[in-house]
């Protein structure tokens, strides 16, 4: 009998709940016992129980747990009556955890950006880049959801990491990229090791080097078939490429190219141009082999040089 009363004042309420508007204004005259809904982070909201006093606290339960969606509870709720506190528990979506944050893509072979969080017949997106940025705005699982040049989707948590320099080189002057130094790996991973200086074991090249500054500025050069693009004659190949222009004149980050004294090319990235023309310019491979520098040079010694210079759009 009893059981029967407890389904017939179910009913009841479930239909009073779809019949009526909740009115937060109107609690101060509901009769008790009454039910606080908390949702979590939310102002409290007050419902009339249509059920007699002498409902005892585990039917209650029993009532608001089977169905916590009907009563527009979150994740993280709880439900407070007379005789105790109920937590009601349903299984989140994709978790924001924290603001967006700036993450990079770090496995050498790129990570496949799909369309759902699961690996899934033609679910990939794109597969993205060695040292690629993206915008991390969410979790489920082992996934991360990402969004990048207006495209969301889900990358593997373990193929990106929130530090920089991890993936991306950190040249400091003096010092000498060969083969097997960590920056020269990461610098032939971030450009594919388009010019094979990887296979050759060589040490870092110029315009490997310099390649990797453009990419950092977000630019890049499409290159024709001709090779090879040693330093020296880049001008000469990209002449007339869309996005390319050639000058005599320095400008901040443009490529620096000249020939030395023993007619052997160079290649630099000009980091900076003063008032008086003097301009400082990063380079790898200068003095020796592998050697990273940064020199400025006035605009007498520099001119003595004959260099073009090379702007990238």
């Amino acid at each position: 009998m009893w059981n029967n009363f407890c389904a017939v004042v179910e009913d009841l309420f479930w239909f009073a709940l779809g019949a009526q508007t909740v009115s937060p204004v109107a609690v101060a005259h509901v009769p008790a016992p009454q039910v606080l809904l908390a949702p979590f982070k939310s102002a409290p909201v007050h419902l009339p129980l249509l059920m007699p006093a002498t409902l005892a606290a585990p039917a209650v339960s029993t009532l608001l747990a089977a169905q916590p969606a009907r009563l527009g509870l979150s994740a993280h709720s709880t439900v407070v009556t007379k005789f105790k506190t109920i937590a009601l528990e349903t299984k989140p979506a994709a978790s924001i955890l924290h603001a967006p944050v700036v993450m990079y893509v770090s496995q050498p072979l790129g990570t496949a950006c799909l369309h759902v969080p699961q690996i899934d017949f033609d679910a990939v997106i794109e597969v993205l880049p060695y040292g690629t940025a993206v915008t991390v705005i969410g979790y489920a699982g082992r996934f991360a959801s990402v969004n990048r040049s207006n495209i969301t989707g889900w990358v593997l948590k373990d193929d990106i990491t929130p530090q920089k320099n991890e993936v991306w080189p950190e040249f400091i002057r003096g010092g000498v990229y060969d083969v097997l130094h960590a920056d020269t790996l990461k610098s032939r991973s971030l450009i594919n090791d388009m010019f094979a200086g990887g296979a050759l074991a060589l040490p870092l090249q110029a315009g490997e080097y310099v390649t990797v500054r453009l990419k950092s500025e977000h630019r890049t050069i499409t290159w024709s078939r001709k090779r090879p693009r040693v330093a020296g004659d880049w001008a000469r190949l990209l002449r007339g490429t869309a996005g390319i222009h050639i000058g005599v004149t320095p400008k901040t980050d443009t490529v620096i190219e000249w020939r030395s004294s023993d007619g052997e090319g160079r290649l630099g990235y000009v980091e900076a141009v003063a008032p008086d023309q003097a301009i400082t310019i990063s380079a790898v491979g200068t003095d020796e082999a592998g050697l990273f520098t940064i020199k400025t040079m006035s605009e007498e010694i520099w001119r003595e040089l004959r260099p073009v210079f090379i702007e990238v759009a």
